[in-house]
């Protein structure tokens, strides 16, 4: 006899399989034989006794029209984290650097393939490492770009900021040597996924402090951190927070720590704000993500408000119609943290 992956289990399935084995046995099976690359159709012995002891009867029948469909069907996770905080013309930042090692740490354990990235230097760098994440994506992916760091908009476009970015060269041609967020969902839009979470944790305050003055005879060196901002000074409509986004790849949310055209806080803690609410949540079973990200701009409007006197809003752009939770969903199987 042979069993199909199109076979969908039935309610009196799963409970004769419930039955028939002790739950921490049919659990151990269940996650083998589903989560095995094993070709459909294939005979229920072979299976059972690559895994386990073989099972008779309606127990079998049970156990894998229980587990054919769920773990294969459930969807391929890919992450791609950056973090930049050692900048060479820009202020830098504590908190990138801890936000991304965390949340590689966190995702891995939500079964995501996780790409973990420090201080990419370069335009480059940013757009080989996109390439590289985009390539792996398919249609049944579930994605998520993780950047935290120096953003702004510029001549009308929101850019990231590699953490070697030289002033001249910004000042003469953005598009050389920043980032554009348009590259990024461009190749997002070329190979659509299942669903695409995008956080954009960036636009600090620090990055538009401006430089010491003159004082008495001799006159100051300004600051590092303020070359970046004084090369732009030529550039139109350059501001620290990010321009709204008018048009998000589909099936695509992108999360901005706070509102468009507004800078965010590095955080007091080990971690900025928004990246300190998705760490405290991302691991939540049962959590839909409208849910999730609900409960992060919840908590980081509390945090902010009493940390410096003021709510920060994050902000969300597109839409996504289905259903997905990070660490699992009610009807779906106990995750596999990667390693």
């Amino acid at each position: 006899m042979r069993v199909r992956a199109t076979v969908k289990p039935t309610i009196r399935a799963r409970r004769v399989a419930s039955r028939a084995l002790c739950p921490g046995l049919l659990a151990f099976i269940i996650d083998a034989v589903c989560n095995a690359e094993i070709p459909m159709p294939v005979s229920i012995h072979q299976v059972l006794s690559r895994h386990a002891r073989p099972l008779a009867g309606a127990a079998s029948l049970a156990l894998l029209a229980a587990c054919a469909l769920a773990p294969h069907a459930s969807s391929p996770r890919l992450a791609l984290v950056i973090g930049n905080a050692d900048y060479e013309n820009a202020p830098a930042l504590h908190s990138p650097a801890n936000d991304a090692a965390d949340m590689c740490a966190a995702l891995k354990r939500d079964g995501f393939r996780t790409t973990c990235l420090t201080n990419l230097a370069s335009r480059a760098d940013f757009d080989a490492q996109v390439r590289a994440y985009v390539d792996q994506l398919t249609p049944d992916t579930v994605g998520v770009v993780f950047y935290s760091g120096h953003g702004l908009q510029a001549g009308g476009a929101n850019f990231l900021i590699p953490t070697l970015a030289q002033p001249k060269t910004v000042a003469e041609d953005p598009l050389r040597v920043l980032y554009s967020l348009d590259d990024l969902f461009d190749r997002l839009r070329q190979k659509p996924a299942r669903f695409q979470l995008v956080i954009l944790d960036a636009c600090r305050t620090e990055l538009l402090v401006q430089p010491p003055r003159a004082v008495g005879p001799v006159a100051v060196k300004p600051a590092p951190r303020s070359t970046l901002v004084r090369a732009l000074d030529g550039v139109p409509k350059v501001g620290s927070g990010l321009a709204p986004i008018q048009d998000a790849p589909p099936g695509a949310m992108v999360l901005y720590a706070t509102a468009s055209r507004e800078s965010a806080y590095d955080g007091r803690g080990r971690n900025s704000p928004l990246t300190h609410q998705v760490l405290a949540h991302i691991e939540t079973r049962d959590l839909p993500v409208r849910d999730f990200i609900e409960r992060v701009t919840q908590g980081v409007e509390a945090e902010t408000r009493r940390d410096y006197g003021k709510a920060m809003t994050p902000f969300v752009y597109g839409s996504f119609g289905g259903k997905f939770c990070f660490a699992g969903c009610p009807d779906a199987p106990v995750l596999t943290p990667m390693q």
